[in-house]
């Protein structure tokens, strides 16, 4: 994880810097390089000021990006910190294949999507019903556990194990935005998400990306 702090607001640069290591990644609609991610909707893509879930981003697609990166456009008032926090802990539990919980996280309202008709979710599970991955992965820095509170489906016990040492206070990250921030992160080996806001602004620009 990264923090560069004054970046100058160019999509232009952003994208030149995020290229020389990664290959972008398209973003719905449309394959959008950078998507908005806001409180009210207005560029009616990303949106909420509730608190999300633990998430990996497109953690319920078989390819997940392997880096997000999120630059701060505009920051006004009290608008929440973004939490992160590492996935590399020694797992509770034995490797084993894990699937997405659809039906759970696409009813729940702490997902930071908002279908656009009952329609859309239901073409948004048909899509990603069956998508499977190991539970311990391996990068370059060793191994880490590829599970989320918002999308792995695991048995209780299991899921309560897990999250007891993922998610402890002590190892928890809360960055709080100003204007010109540009934080990027390893995407999969990373849980993030958003505290509720009580007011202010905040527009962010997401990017996205895969190892080349």
């Amino acid at each position: 994880m990264i923090v560069i702090e004054n970046t100058p607001a160019s999509q232009l640069k952003l994208f030149n810097f995020l290229t020389e290591y990664y290959q972008i990644a398209p973003q719905d609609p449309m394959d959008k390089i950078f998507m908005d991610v806001t409180l009210d909707g207005q560029h009616h893509e990303l949106y909420g000021n509730t608190n999300l879930e633990w998430h990996i981003d497109k953690g319920y697609t078989q390819q997940p990006v392997n880096v997000t990166g999120l630059y701060a456009l505009e920051i006004e008032g009290d608008v929440g910190k973004t939490l992160y926090v590492d996935n590399r802990i020694d797992c509770p539990i034995e490797n084993k294949m894990i699937t997405v919980d659809m039906e759970r996280f696409t009813s729940n309202k702490r997902y930071g999507y908002r279908f656009r008709s009952e329609a859309e979710r239901r073409w948004f599970r048909k899509k990603y019903h069956n998508i499977w991955h190991p539970l311990i992965q391996k990068d370059k820095k060793g191994e880490f556990v590829y599970y989320c509170e918002a999308y792995t489906q695991l048995p209780d016990e299991e899921k309560q194990a897990i999250e007891k040492l993922l998610y402890n206070p002590n190892r928890i990250y809360a960055h709080k935005w100003k204007k010109g921030d540009f934080v990027v992160t390893n995407n999969i080996a990373t849980n993030h998400k958003r505290e509720a806001t009580k007011s202010g602004k905040r527009h962010l620009w997401k990017i996205e990306g895969f190892i080349k």
